[in-house]
Order: structure tokens, then sequence, then C-alpha cells
């Protein structure tokens, strides 16, 4: 059985998705919390994505220096509202004191209302620590539109079009690993992984 990745986050959710992602790989996934006590982390910057991934990683890393560490930081990206979203694009929906996903979608529906290009797309940033100091690192994007509305289920995955006209959504899993973010970043992960 393969050693299992484990996800340097306190999102339950977040460690949920990527779990699944990994599975139909048949590749183990822990969130660290299962491993060692719940710790805080240093706080993330507000303009680089790649910083957030790697101190995350960085500092599960050196509570499990024996296991395989992977941190995600993804966030939604619209060009025509570079004011909005990016990689604070959690943190303005708290700000916002927006809880459920069909609160989230409205909110992003409703700006995006506002220009004529929604052009728009979420993106994941993976930072892996291996038990030998090797660093895996991969940046994914997905999607290519914002909708109109909400088509499917999964939170932002409902608004986000992708280059088939179908949301992320409206996707199977089998399906939508090859264009979400997420998906697409684990499959860079795992073919590293294989190579070794």
């Amino acid at each position: 059985m393969r050693k299992p990745i484990v996800i340097a986050s306190n999102n339950t959710h977040k460690t949920a998705e990527i779990a699944e992602f990994f599975a139909l790989y048949e590749q183990p996934v822990v969130n660290y919390r299962e491993l060692h006590a719940q710790i805080t982390f240093p706080k993330e910057t507000t303009d680089n994505m790649v910083e957030n991934v790697k101190m995350k990683a960085s500092t599960i890393h050196a509570l499990l220096p024996n296991e395989m560490i992977l941190a995600d930081d993804s966030a939604l990206f619209v060009p025509a509202l570079p004011e909005h979203f990016g990689v604070t694009t959690m943190r303005e929906f708290k700000a916002h004191a927006l809880k459920t996903d069909a609160e989230i979608n409205q909110y992003v529906l409703d700006m995006v209302d506002t220009v004529t290009d929604r052009s728009g797309y979420l993106q994941s940033d993976f930072y892996m620590v291996l038990p030998d100091g090797q660093i895996l690192t991969t940046q994914a994007k997905g999607g290519v539109r914002i909708a109109n509305s909400p088509r499917g289920a999964n939170g932002l995955d409902a608004i986000v079009e992708t280059e088939t006209g179908a949301t992320l959504g409206e996707m199977p899993i089998t399906q939508r690993v090859n264009y979400a973010a997420r998906g697409r970043a684990v499959q860079t992960i795992m073919k590293a992984l294989n190579k070794d």
C-alpha cells in the first residue's frame, strides 16, 4: 500500500476534496491533524500563493519530517475584477460574512454581472515536501469563464465553466479531475511521484 500524503491544512473540506482526486490514483491521503495536534499556522501573505503553500508545507514538515507533506492554496481569479478575489478570495468572503455555498456564489455572480468580460478561473498551487527533503511544486488552473448562474454542486465549481461549456460542478469526479485546478495539480504530483 502507498504511503499516505499528509495535507498541511486545518480545512477539512479542502482535505476531503484533495483526497477525492488522489483516490482516483489509489493514493491515500490524511490530514496532519490525524498525526499531530492541531496548530495555528503563521499568517499567510495577501499576494503570493507560492509563499503561502511553502510556509504551510514547511511548518508541518518540521513537525512530521518522515511524512510526505502537501500544502495547497487555491483561489478564484476574475481578470476584469482585479481588486477582488485572487490570493485573498476566502478572506474576502469571510469579510462579507458569507458562509454558505449559495451566498458565496451569489456574491461572485453579482460582482461579475458588473463587468462585460466574464473570464475567470480557479488556480491551485501545490507544494510538497518529501521525507528526503525533495520539493515538488505545481500550479494549475481550471475553468475559463464565470457562468451566468450556478449549475451543479461543490461550491465555486458550480459557477466556473470549463472549456467544454459545462461547469466543474456538473462533472463527475472522474471527468472533473481533468478540468479542475486541484485535479490537474494532483495529476502532476502523481506523475512526479511515479517517476521515483
